[in-house]
């Protein structure tokens, strides 16, 4: 707080008015069901953006540390495709689409700050959206833009302004309270229940080596695998719309090869896994959500086979869940966050088995490699000064 405020100070000669910060994302359960209109269960993070802000009429003035200043008009929101895959085209796209929405929007000054740590996976870009989007909800609008119209703002920024093809899943985890499950069967107005996380284990992000970069086939052959069996097994676009009837014994009688099937299986196995874990949170049955986290990374790895890069098992997604799996026994559970291949795992260890834990990722990994983390009560804090 008192860096926000005195980094402030010292750029623009005045003191701030407001703090605000807001969370990243974690994948809790459902792994690439979004895609094909499934079910998913995302939450709030610690890892956080902070602000520093005030109001300006008619611009906007941004300094986030380690980044250059950036500052545009309000009535300069046309996209720029020079802005592409920057916060400047990320806070212009939160502004044009809120204006057309009917929000009143407004110029302000502001310092970030983040603690999210590079390659740590929660989706920082779904954070800054929805920060963007918060700000302009409290300073002018009475805090009346609602969660799920923040979310597909920060949607449409990311798709249009920072070109970055994305669905909903990200801008959901970072403008809902605690945890939430989605329903995606009306990909444009999904059904969205927060539900408190009050299960006793702590969560842990371990970081694989290596980065997303040329892995776009590799994504993209999942939700193509699921296209085609939905279309092979009843003319239909999505898996969701297909009869899950005798499911698996239909899928695998179609003329595709094993690899296709076993993607659209997954699908199945994974929205099922999504609702005994939410099943769970709601029960408090710490047992019963380990065991649908398990299965859902062993889905992942023999179905969507997402879990590290064929020839590049060491230091993988995977070789981190099997040396971790070996260690926690049913002392925990560990699965693949987000898209995979590489990036990150997220584990839920048992809060009496964390002292255990700590020492081994001490022992394992260097310290960069590891966060130890929890579900936000809130997606977002704001507060006068």
């Amino acid at each position: 707080m008192d860096k926000l405020i005195e980094s402030f100070k010292k750029i623009y000669r005045t003191e701030p008015k407001y703090l605000i910060d807001t969370g990243g994302r974690f994948e809790i359960c459902g792994n690439h069901t979004d895609h094909n209109h499934g079910l998913c269960l995302v939450a709030n993070c610690s890892l956080r953006i902070s602000a520093a802000i005030s109001e300006q009429v008619g611009k906007v003035s941004i300094l986030s540390d380690g980044y250059p200043f950036i500052e545009f008009t309000v009535n300069d929101l046309e996209v720029n495709p020079k802005e592409y895959g920057t916060t400047m085209g990320l806070c212009k796209g939160v502004l044009f689409k809120l204006k057309e929405l009917g929000y009143h929007i407004d110029g302000f000054k502001a310092f970030f700050y983040s603690d999210i740590p590079n390659g740590s996976g929660v989706s920082s870009s779904a954070a800054v959206e929805s920060l963007f989007g918060y700000i302009i909800s409290y300073l002018y609008n009475n805090e009346s833009i609602p969660p799920l119209t923040i979310a597909k703002v920060g949607q449409f920024a990311e798709n249009v302004y920072f070109h970055k093809p994305c669905g909903l899943l990200d801008q959901i985890g970072t403008s809902f309270d605690s945890s939430n499950y989605i329903d995606f069967k009306d990909i444009e107005n999904p059904i969205i229940k927060t539900i408190p996380f009050n299960l006793p284990v702590t969560l842990y992000l371990i970081k694989s080596l290596g980065n997303h970069s040329n892995l776009t086939p590799l994504y993209a052959a999942i939700p193509t695998s699921m296209n085609k069996v939905a279309e092979l097994l009843e003319g239909k676009k999505y898996l969701r719309d297909c009869d899950d009837t005798n499911i698996f014994e239909r899928i695998n009688k179609l003329k595709v090869k094993d690899k296709v099937k076993r993607k659209a299986i997954h699908f199945f196995i994974e929205n099922k896994n999504v609702e005994n874990a939410k099943k769970a949170i709601i029960e408090n049955n710490v047992e019963d959500f380990l065991n649908a986290i398990r299965a859902s990374q062993e889905s992942s790895k023999t179905n969507l086979e997402n879990t590290f890069v064929k020839g590049e098992y060491n230091d993988s997604p995977q070789d981190i869940i099997d040396k971790a799996t070996i260690f926690l026994k049913d002392n925990g559970a560990i699965r693949i966050h987000g898209g995979g291949f590489k990036g990150t795992t997220l584990a839920f260890v048992k809060n009496e088995f964390t002292g255990e834990f700590d020492k081994y990722l001490k022992e394992t990994y260097t310290p960069e490699r590891y966060f130890k983390v929890h579900i936000s009560d809130k997606a977002v804090n704001f507060k006068k000064i």
